[in-house]
């Protein structure tokens, strides 16, 4: 009788699989009305027996509905059913003494929020639970030893196709935690065509991480125009310089650190800086803050960094801007255009990005759930930085200090781009020329160094790749883009001997690398540029090991270069 009465459920589950009312359509997310197949799974029966009378509170797992498949957005109800197995009963309004379903390990992680259901707090959904870590309440008011507690919740499926699992654990709030049976609902998430999904995804909310692009208008044209269409980009009206300037971009949550990269052609004898300002809540404005000066070349202008940025409201360091104690809702961009001579060809501004994060105030989980659990590696180039030891110090002189540099020139020529034979005549005799071609086309010359994030995205996208920084929340998500086909740029920091198998033990305050795949067992596969011979470039680091340097390091930092309208998943 009782599986029966599972199956019931299942199919009254089913039959209330509905769209969340008022839900608010994200941009670019896959359409609801375009997915179909929707369904809930058969229901899990009880076990044939369970104990009884245990001393104190206790539960026993005693049955629940089956797994949802939900097209994006969609909702579907949910029973799970505990028998109390303890002594004591479960008073509904008593601190001490009622019972509730709480989040748990594997996924989102204890008392941790999830997207797949909560009360609106904490990034999770409004689905009408007691809490964003608390999926149900007891249903009744007193359950007592020997009785079931059907406990019943609502999930919503998130935007993003893939499987989900939500761990959960009886409890009685303010007293113990209750047997752990490893219950838990997996979720699957069809993409926008009804097709089953690629891989898992963490349930937990992620770190609050933006990545967004301010429109071409509304905004202020100062001498510059759209000549074509939006796609070709800014280019001056006429004269020597000219500005665009963005209308406000509120942000989805307030930030504390915002990292801005670009795509401009910039002819021989122009230039663009790129300057960013911010908001408050309040509506206070801080200054403009400048972000870079930048050339393809470096026959006219300096390619810089400005240094000595810093106020009440915040500092740039280098190429990101930090908040200091208040945090920001919303920037806008400004972009100077500007070349030697009225006669000249003009600078075109083709994109400006900008990613906005609060990673300080989110504690990461080591390590994260696997996307898939199949070995995926990518063919990308291999190259050393310590062969260039010595070479051009007006460009840093080679060695450890040329790791981004030849990182993005290893993903460059994944994409079967690089510079010409001609371009490389400069350079020489050493071994690998276009890395030394890549260091000086990405030098900031206040920085004196090659790592300025955007300055390297910037050269990637001259060779007509789609390129910008990146935040990332974990390695799940990382895996997301191999499997897709891209590899990724990854800036880490790690103390002494923290990441085993790197090649200096003594740690790093800043390096990247390339995320070229994983193992079966989910390690990362890099082609790393701390290495003594290009051959040796490979390497292989433990997940958890590596993502604490990445996502510990920089907040999870990395280059995306990939050819235009790349997919994703």
């Amino acid at each position: 009788m009782v599986k029966g009465l599972f199956c019931g459920l299942a199919l009254l589950a089913a039959s209330m699989v509905s769209p969340p009312a008022g839900a608010p359509e994200l941009p670019n997310a896959p359409s609801v009305a375009a997915c179909s197949g929707s369904s809930v799974g058969p229901g899990i029966a009880p076990p044939a027996r369970v104990p009884l009378g245990i001393p104190g509170f206790h539960a026993s797992w005693y049955g629940q509905s089956g797994y949802p498949t939900l097209c994006p957005g969609e909702r579907s109800n949910a029973v799970v059913a505990f028998y109390n197995s303890g002594s004591r009963g479960w008073v509904s309004g008593r601190m001490g003494e009622v019972a509730y379903l709480g989040t748990w390990n594997g996924d989102p992680g204890q008392d941790e929020p999830t997207l797949l259901g909560g009360n609106g707090e904490m990034g999770s959904p409004q689905t009408g639970w007691p809490r964003f870590n608390r999926v149900a309440a007891q249903p009744s008011d007193y359950v007592g030893p020997g009785q079931v507690a059907w406990f019943q919740f609502t999930i919503q499926a998130p935007d993003r196709p893939g499987f989900y699992r939500l761990y959960i654990r009886p409890l009685v709030e303010g007293a113990t935690w209750m047997e752990d049976a490893g219950v838990y609902w997996q979720v699957a998430v069809l993409n926008a065509d009804g097709t089953q999904p690629a891989g898992r995804i963490s349930s937990r909310v992620g770190a609050p991480i933006d990545d967004t692009s301010p429109g071409w208008a509304p905004a202020q044209f100062d001498n510059v125009t759209l000549p074509q269409s939006p796609e070709g980009g800014v280019v001056l009206s006429g004269g020597t310089t000219g500005s665009w300037t963005s209308s406000w971009e509120p942000t989805r949550f307030p930030f504390s650190q915002l990292i801005p990269s670009w795509t401009a052609d910039t002819p021989a004898g122009s230039w663009v800086e790129v300057e960013i300002q911010a908001r408050t809540a309040a509506g206070r404005e801080t200054r403009w803050w400048r972000m870079g000066v930048w050339a393809y070349g470096d026959e006219t202008t300096r390619r810089t960094s400005i240094n000595g940025q810093s106020d009440g409201d915040g500092v740039v360091e280098t190429d990101t801007f930090k908040t200091r104690v208040e945090k920001m809702t919303a920037y806008r961009a400004r972009v100077t255009l500007s070349r030697s001579t009225a006669a000249g060809a003009s600078p075109i501004l083709r994109r400006i990005y900008a990613v906005v994060s609060d990673t300080r105030s989110y504690t990461p989980r080591y390590p994260s759930p696997r996307y898939t659990d199949r070995a995926m590696e990518l063919s990308v180039p291999r190259y050393s930085q310590e062969i260039h030891a010595g070479e051009f110090p007006q460009y840093d002189g080679g060695g450890e200090a040329w790791c981004s540099p030849t990182s993005t020139e290893m993903v460059i020529e994944y994409w079967n781009k690089r510079p010409t034979s001609d371009e490389l005549t400069w350079v020489g005799a050493h071994a690998d020329p276009q890395v030394d071609y890549a260091a000086r086309f990405t030098y900031d010359a206040a920085y004196r160094g090659t790592g300025n994030w955007p300055f390297n995205t910037a050269y990637a996208s001259r060779f007509g790749l789609s390129a910008r920084v990146l935040q990332l929340g974990s390695l799940n998500d990382a895996e997301r883009y191999i499997a897709a086909g891209v590899p990724l740029v990854a800036s880490i920091s790690h103390a002494p001997g923290a990441l085993p198998g790197f090649l200096n033990n003594a740690g790093t305050s800043g390096h990247l690398l390339v995320i070229i795949g994983f193992t079966a067992a989910g390690d990362v596969i890099a082609n790393d540029p701390a290495a003594t011979s290009d051959a040796t470039v490979r390497r292989v680091y433990g997940r958890e090991a590596f993502e604490r340097a990445w996502i510990g390091g920089s907040g999870g930092v990395v280059y995306f270069i990939a050819t235009p309208n790349t997919f994703v998943p």
